[in-house]
């Protein structure tokens, strides 16, 4: 696919703005740029920090209701007449052993994580591919805040690392049922640590219910990385917030590499790319001790069969 040309005023709609990467990437956009920003958030009274500009609009927005999402469309399109960028940032995480959280719990967790993007972008798909060509633009851009989370899953987060890998893999395939011709581009980032209020996520402690007593033990994995969060310096190292913005900025303006194509994932921080790595190598080797047995339930013909598939 051809590079994206960002329009020097594009129409940015991003989700999650009270705080965190949404609110440092609206803020960047109307004081660096001149793109129109569409600010979103449960409570858009939270909004009021950002500056005040014609390029902005600030919207309520509660991602787990297909109501709210198509208003504030709606809303955006009857302003504007087009969006170019879909920023799915609105998530949360939830530390806490997987045995003792709560299914409900875990439900409203998906629901904004994974449901509130997925149906935001099936909802901007029609506008990218139908509304925008009538105002003189082709296409658009979803970017998925994702995680390193995404791709690589550690204790304590069972629920939150779900949401991401579903997400990722929901991206992948929607990327793959494009047209070409549609310039419809997709990107999921994944930062790795960075200082946002993240790290104050919600625990089991806000679960109203007591930690499970078989994993009190200190040397357990999810306990370690409690402690490592709790420490004064944990963050110290991290991304700061701004820098991570600017990356997200600069990835859909120029792309990546001499193509100057949008890539499908990008790490964010030597943490991600890093940890990634290191997974990589290690599903490498991991692939490679099981191929004895994979390869001994068929022929090579049932590999040559699906040869057409997109990998």
């Amino acid at each position: 696919m051809a590079p994206y040309n960002l329009p020097t005023d594009a129409v940015w709609f991003i989700t999650g703005c009270s705080s965190g990467i949404g609110h440092t990437l609206a803020l960047y956009l109307l004081t660096h740029t001149s793109s129109r920003v569409v600010a979103t958030a449960r409570n858009p009274s939270v909004l009021s920090s950002l500056p005040s500009s014609p390029n902005l609009l600030t919207l309520t927005l509660d991602v787990t209701s297909e109501t709210s999402i198509h208003a504030a469309l709606a809303a955006t399109l009857e302003k504007w007449s087009r969006i170019d960028m879909l920023v799915n940032n609105a998530g949360y995480g939830l530390m806490a052993d997987t045995e003792g959280i709560p299914m409900s719990k875990a439900r409203a967790l998906m629901d904004t994580n994974f449901f509130g993007a997925t149906l935001l972008t099936q909802s901007i798909l029609p506008i990218f591919r139908d509304t925008n060509p009538a105002t003189g633009q082709i296409g658009g851009v979803v970017l998925q805040i994702t995680s390193m989370g995404g791709r690589l899953a550690f204790a304590g987060n069972a629920f939150y690392h779900a949401s991401k890998f579903a997400l990722e893999g929901f991206t992948e395939a929607v990327a793959k049922e494009m047209d070409p011709n549609w310039g419809i581009h997709f990107c999921c980032i994944e930062p790795g640590g960075v200082k946002t209020g993240y790290v104050s996520a919600a625990t089991d402690k806000d679960l109203g219910t007591a930690p499970h007593p078989a994993y009190t033990d200190p040397k357990l994995a999810t306990n370690v990385i409690r402690k490592y969060k709790s420490s004064p310096g944990a963050t110290a190292n991290w991304a700061d917030v701004e820098d991570v913005v600017e990356a997200i900025v600069g990835v859909v303006k120029r792309g990546v590499g001499e193509s100057g194509e949008i890539p499908l994932r990008v790490p964010l921080g030597s943490d991600a790319w890093g940890l990634l790595e290191k997974g990589l190598e290690k599903a490498r080797r991991d692939l490679e001790a099981v191929k004895e047995v994979s390869l001994s339930t068929s022929g090579k013909e049932q590999l040559d069969s699906v040869g057409f598939l997109q990998v």
